[in-house]
């Protein structure tokens, strides 16, 4: 893991600085279709539990892809809130009906565990322009 960026955003909404982060999950083979139906249950019935959820922890946006590259399909996903870090500790920690079906959906397409938070920064942000 590289160190997660000095770069902040400001936020839109009255220039609040807010931490952020990008990173990728790689999809397991033969599992971008459940993938694919995993981001689109969170962008339609469980949008609000979603929001909730992040509201919770602090993320004020966050928004997940799926890109395909030569070496298989991947998730893509970014989030800006207040301390990515304490909100990924949280979710980790979350027993909420919501929390682990998001955790569960997350493991059967990708592997990754999210019980267990990322020891350090997800990402290093070099550049982050807005006109």
């Amino acid at each position: 893991m590289v160190p997660r960026s000095k770069l902040s955003q400001s936020d839109r909404n009255g220039g609040h600085v807010m931490d952020q982060t990008l990173f990728t999950l790689p999809i397991l083979p033969g599992k971008t279709e459940a993938a694919r139906a995993f981001l689109q249950e969170m962008d339609g019935p469980r949008k609000q539990e979603l929001a909730a959820c992040g509201q919770s922890v602090g993320i004020a946006k966050e928004v997940w892809a799926i890109q395909q590259t030569p070496r298989g399909d991947v998730f893509v996903a970014y989030m800006a809130g207040e301390d990515i870090a304490q909100a990924f500790r949280q979710v980790a920690a979350s027993e909420s009906e919501f929390d682990c079906w998001f955790k569960q959906q997350v493991q059967e397409t990708t592997g990754a565990d999210l019980n267990t938070p990322p020891p350090g920064p997800v990402s290093e942000i070099l550049v982050d322009c807005e006109t």
